[in-house]
């Protein structure tokens, strides 16, 4: 009766550590219904596997059979199941893919094992003790082992509410706790060196942990690397689009020379009336110019609204310039560019009469607030808080949103992404600097 308690003890083990882990990552919509839901379907399961006796009789066959291999393949197969489990568990309740997922699986696998093996060395050496599941030094050994863990370990490791995993890294700290955790344990228990078995992944596990800590840390700096570099691209491919703009000032003004001369030679009132309307088109590039208060707000302001003019895109800006006195001129650039060409691409899938783009920066109660609204044609799915791009490349595409995020963020400024019946909604405030 004691081997089936401890037994049914172990999932609730297993599923404690795992929201341990994953309680910084983000969340899935009803997840405390679906932690609710996971929790009763894994243990239910395991209580039935328990009073088939799945894990005894596999356990009482190796026994009986003196074999050794048996006992691997029979614990690892059961074990491995437990993980696929954990794991599923993990991508069923938390924002996250299926390889953040095993990784978050294996290092709760980790950490329940240490848990295991700080019982394992107080029954040994302490045997008066109470330590079998239930009993309060059982709770204690658990509950200080994962509080430990959290704040050593699960906290640091975690950026932006998820964990840097990839196939790579984890399949590798898989392979390294499934070895421990089974094989270890196995040979510790046939050979007896179990205590000594139980300082020794102890002292590997957190060694595992505190690597994984560098192991994180290097794929953060990956990953800056990474969108520093598509950031470059981007800021390249908005040089081009400038350079278009300028190319067509150079036109209208060309036009406009030409016209001009043309215009001198006119006698007939009704051809003169033609050119002078198609002077004031050309002239009415003057009302691109915009004046914010910022020159680089201007600067990026009247570039995209000759753009806009090109499209047939109304531009319609209400900004106190001077409150952004405060951003680098980079950065100012880079944010309101790519905040107004995603709006300008959205727009300009939509009919004429609804191509309108709105932009204002005002003071609200001492609070820098930016809004920028547009409509959008068809479906816009949100992604951690951040518009997904349309464009089938992925890979090089969808930066713009998560470059307003970072930039913001550098300023203390909070960002607010939102799309309602086809009406989308940028906010940033930022706060007095």
């Amino acid at each position: 009766m004691t081997g089936f308690i401890a037994y049914s003890f172990f999932p609730l083990e297993l599923i404690t550590a795992a929201m341990v882990f994953s309680w910084p990552l983000e969340k899935r919509t009803n997840c405390l219904a679906r932690v609710l839901i996971s929790i009763l379907a894994v243990v239910a399961f395991f209580v039935l596997a328990g009073i088939f006796g799945t894990r005894q009789a596999m356990a009482d066959i190796a026994s009986f059979q003196q074999d050794l291999l048996a006992a691997v393949i029979s614990n690892m197969f059961f074990c491995a199941l437990i993980y696929l489990l954990i794991v599923l568990l993990l991508h069923f309740t938390c924002e996250v893919s299926w390889r953040e997922a095993a990784y978050c699986g294996a290092c709760a696998y980790l950490m329940e094992h240490v848990a295991y093996c700080v019982r394992l060395l107080i029954e040994s050496y302490l045997p008066s003790l109470p330590v079998e599941p239930g009993s309060v030094l059982y709770f204690a050994a658990h509950g200080l082992t994962y509080v430990l863990f959290y704040f050593l370990f699960a906290k640091r490791m975690v950026r932006n509410r998820h964990y840097g995993a990839t196939v790579l890294s984890s399949l590798r700290l898989t392979v390294s706790v499934l070895f421990v955790v089974l094989v270890m344990s196995i040979l510790a228990s046939t050979f007896d060196f179990e205590n000594l078995h139980a300082v020794y992944a102890i002292v590997f596990s957190l060694f595992v942990m505190y690597s994984q800590i560098g192991h994180q840390h290097e794929l953060n700096l990956q990953k800056e690397l990474e969108f520093e570099r598509k950031l470059a691209m981007q800021q390249k491919a908005q040089y081009e689009m400038s350079r278009d703009n300028i190319d067509l000032i150079n036109q209208k003004c060309h036009d406009l020379k030409h016209q001009i001369a043309a215009l001198r030679q006119i006698r007939d009132k009704s051809k003169q009336d033609e050119v002078i309307t198609s002077l004031e088109s050309s002239v009415m590039i003057y009302d691109a110019m915009q004046k914010t208060g910022n020159d680089i707000l201007d600067t990026v302001l009247t570039e995209k609204s000759l753009l806009c003019q090109s499209k047939g895109i109304t531009l319609s800006c209400i900004a106190d310039g001077a409150r952004l006195s405060f951003l680098d001129p980079v950065d100012a650039y880079t944010l309101f560019g790519n905040a107004l060409d995603n709006a300008i691409e959205a727009v300009s899938r939509l009919p004429q009469e609804e191509r309108l783009i709105d932009f204002t920066v005002r003071d609200m109660l001492g609070l820098t607030m930016v809004k920028l609204v547009n409509r959008y044609a068809g479906d816009l799915s949100m992604s951690e808080g951040l518009p997904e791009t349309t464009k089938e490349d992925k890979n090089w595409h969808g930066f713009g949103a998560r470059s307003i995020k970072a930039i913001s963020e550098k300023y203390a400024g909070l960002v607010s992404f939102e799309a309602d019946q086809g009406v989308f909604t940028l906010q940033i405030s930022f706060p007095p600097q």
